[in-house]
């Protein structure tokens, strides 16, 4: 069966956020900008520690897999009125800054996805929000890095209310590219997230492995966003 539809990761697959470091080595040069943002504007703001005490608390086990809104989040370490949607608002914009100001586009993005434009397979984005960052930040970044262009859609864990491997979020999308599973090529950069959930709601996927992470497991594997391209049916 041709494959109509390639479902697509964000992070680790067509951007890199992180380099060789991961969302929890940010989150002390995040509060600091969130905490720069919320005193300009008169805020009061607990001290540093306390702010990292009540970051903490709110960590999640791996297997709960609803979604928890950063607003939410920042609201209970800052105590924020929820109703101030001006101030969660910009302590949000701030506290991601560093995210989106150090992320960096993958050499082999637009080249890949502008060959499956020219294959005529339609393409959708399909990915988690780091900290449960609102999705319209994360489709801000998407437009900065000129993806949307060469998107025919984009689902993120906060459209549906649970984080892959959720099989809700595969149902989205699938809606989305309007296309069956079989129908359908998963490609993402996370064993877990990218390759078995989507293999439970019965999409095929290739794992993106650019690190040679995952080297002798049993996983269909490429090293770059050009080799995908002779997976397609």
């Amino acid at each position: 069966m041709r494959t109509r539809a390639a479902l697509i990761d964000l992070g680790g697959t067509l951007v890199d956020f992180f380099g060789n470091g991961n969302a929890e080595m940010m989150v002390p040069c995040c509060l600091r900008r969130a905490t720069a943002e919320l005193s300009s504007r008169g805020l009061p703001v607990p001290s540093a520690q306390e702010q990292e005490r009540r970051w903490s608390a709110q960590k999640r086990p791996p297997s709960d897999l609803m979604v928890h809104p950063l607003e939410d989040r920042l609201c209970h370490v800052y105590g924020i009125d929820p109703a101030d949607r001006g101030a969660v608002d910009a302590a949000c914009r701030a506290f991601t800054r560093p995210l989106f100001r150090g992320a960096r586009l993958f050499e082999d993005a637009l080249p890949f996805l502008e060959a499956l434009k020219e294959r005529g397979v339609r393409t959708v984005l399909v990915s988690n929000t780091t900290w449960g960052t609102p999705a319209v930040l994360f489709r801000e970044e998407v437009a900065r890095h000129g993806l949307d262009r060469l998107l025919d859609g984009t689902v993120f864990c906060r459209d549906v209310g649970w984080r892959k491997p959720d099989g809700r979020i595969f149902a989205h999308a699938l809606a989305k590219a309007g296309a069956a599973p079989s129908e359908c090529l998963f490609i993402g950069d996370d064993p877990v997230w990218d390759v078995e959930g989507p293999g439970t709601a019965g999409i095929p996927a290739v794992l993106l492995d650019r690190r040679m992470a995952w080297a002798g497991q049993d996983y269909d594997r490429v090293c770059c966003l050009g080799e995908v391209i002779g997976r397609l049916r």
